[in-house]
């Protein structure tokens, strides 16, 4: 009888994500898991103390995935525009790991709170204009509140948008706060 193969700890991570990213985070399973790795249950065990665990590495890779589609730049945006796009874009194109980041019960987090934890954000948003702390905060919280509607309607498919109507509606947006706020205009549209 030819011996076992052994799967690994960043097989099963590997395996996990490509599920989550295909069928969902609701998919996640140790069953489904086992079927997508083509093993019984028990090697993920092995590695991992419970399915939580498989879920939270998951849920950290799609976490830095999305990180870095964010900081990714934008072809003719500024730095503060571009995080707005590529959010959106991340939506469209990793709409299940989307969804698991922002639309599911994700162990209590709250989504805007974890905006205040990617400083970049705040510093592409200084670097277009000039504002008190707070003032920055608010307009950063409610550009987010906004291009999380475009992106959960384009997640979910219950609305499409052009690119140009995109760009222009974060624009106009910001164009908005910014003279709510009393502000000098942003740099660089």
């Amino acid at each position: 009888m030819p011996p076992k193969t052994r799967i690994s700890r960043e097989r099963i991570a590997d395996g996990a994500f490509a599920l989550v990213r295909r069928d969902g985070i609701d998919a996640l399973s140790a069953k489904n898991l086992a079927k997508e790795l083509s093993c019984s249950t028990q090697p993920l065990f092995w590695w991992y103390a419970n399915m939580e665990e498989i879920k939270s590495v998951v849920l950290a890779r799609a976490n830095s995935m999305f990180e870095e589609c964010l900081k990714s730049g934008a072809e003719g945006a500024n730095p503060y525009k571009a995080i707005g796009i590529n959010y959106i874009r991340f939506a469209k194109e990793q709409k299940q790991l989307f969804k698991a980041l922002f639309m599911s019960d994700n162990n209590g987090r709250d989504v805007l709170s974890s905006i205040e934890q990617m400083p970049f954000i705040l510093d592409a948003l200084n670097t277009q204009s000039v504002m008190d702390k707070e003032c920055s905060r608010i307009v950063m919280r409610e550009m987010w509140l906004f291009a999380h509607g475009i992106a959960t309607m384009t997640a979910t498919d219950t609305a499409q948008f052009e690119q140009e109507d995109v760009n222009r509606m974060l624009s106009d947006v910001f164009k908005g706060l910014l003279n709510n706020y009393g502000e000098k205009p942003y740099k660089n549209e």
